[in-house]
């Protein structure tokens, strides 16, 4: 068995009866012929998946293509990225270029090739935004095909790889970037922020350097205390219900999304007191209650009932159920 708890930012134990690296897309073709009916299980920078179960008696597929190609027409730039590109640095290398649009998703960790899986997003930002096509590996068809926007069926932290989960792997991702920027600041404290630290709201690198700084203030580094990023979606709810919850709760952050409204799920678990709860080596982060850490020490069963007790107690007082982000490997609850 092979040890590969390191590839995972939770940190939780995780050994797998094999391990493959894919270097190039080449190297896909080759290697996927030989899988037949073993189970996968597709691992890249490990920032969004949680192990609930120690071993796994299969093979893991590490993409680490880092393919790169750069197309332009007139002030469009499409960039074809390989899966293996950590998120971060391809965002700031784009801006390094001149290329703009992807300054709201600084310091988002992981790789390029679950971007377009979870549909990434922040500070009013999402990939769907900047995507063009993704290239793939289709299990099913055994070949590489490529998908358009419309076919990946993007939405809130969705796309068409969460409905068929084990059917595709991520080869490279084509992004739609400019050479004119187009600033969006208007969304949480970026603007607040930009004034603050006398930066300018027109320069996506002053953009950036911003996003950087709160995210920093407000989330643990996984390099360095043991998390999966946001653990939970913000609940999306018709008007009417957060209207509802609204007359109860007036405080309550609510975002427009639509014809339905975002409702804050770290302001729902933060009210309840929760931000610190600890149970084993697991917590509430303390500056965000979106996040859970792992001393080091936490079990699968410890996670479980942290997580039981959060999404119980958001059931009971605002008559709302959260959805888990991360990806799993076993049963949460």
């Amino acid at each position: 068995m092979f040890d590969l708890a390191g590839l995972t930012t939770l940190k939780l134990p995780f050994k797998a009866k094999s391990l493959i690296r894919l270097t190039s897309i080449e190297n896909v073709c080759v290697s996927m012929q030989q899988l037949g009916s073993i189970p996968r299980l597709v691992v890249g920078g490990g920032s969004n998946l949680v192990i609930l179960e120690p071993e796994f008696d299969g093979i893991v597929l590490r993409p680490e293509i880092q393919y790169y190609d750069i197309k332009e027409s007139g002030n469009d730039v499409y960039l074809e990225v390989g899966a293996g590109h950590p998120w971060h640095q391809l965002v700031m290398k784009t801006l390094d270029a001149g290329w703009f649009g992807l300054e709201n998703l600084a310091l988002i960790p992981g790789w390029m090739g679950a971007a377009p899986i979870q549909n990434i997003g922040a500070y009013g930002v999402e990939l769907k935004d900047h995507c063009h096509r993704v290239k793939l590996y289709d299990f099913e068809e055994q070949s590489i095909i490529e998908l358009s926007v419309p076919e990946l069926k993007f939405g809130y932290r969705h796309s068409v790889f969460k409905e068929i989960p084990d059917r595709f792997l991520v080869l490279t991702v084509t992004l739609r970037l400019s050479k004119h920027a187009t600033p969006r600041v208007c969304y949480g404290e970026i603007s607040e922020e930009l004034e603050r630290q006398g930066l300018d709201a027109e320069k996506p690198h002053d953009i950036a350097k911003v996003v950087i700084s709160i995210r920093q203030s407000k989330l643990p580094d996984p390099d360095i205390t043991p998390n999966v990023g946001s653990f939970f979606k913000n609940p999306v709810v018709r008007p009417e219900v957060a209207d509802r919850l609204l007359e109860e709760f007036p405080e309550m952050p609510t975002y427009g999304s639509g014809e339905y409204t975002k409702i804050a799920a770290g302001w729902l678990i933060d009210r309840l007191g929760l931000k610190g709860q600890k149970i084993g080596g697991f917590a509430v982060n303390d500056r965000q209650a979106l996040v859970i850490t792992n001393d080091g020490t936490g079990t699968a069963d410890e996670l479980r009932a942290l997580v039981a007790l959060i999404l119980s107690s958001v059931k009971a007082t605002y008559g709302l159920s959260l959805a888990i982000e991360p990806t799993q490997l076993g049963q949460l609850n």
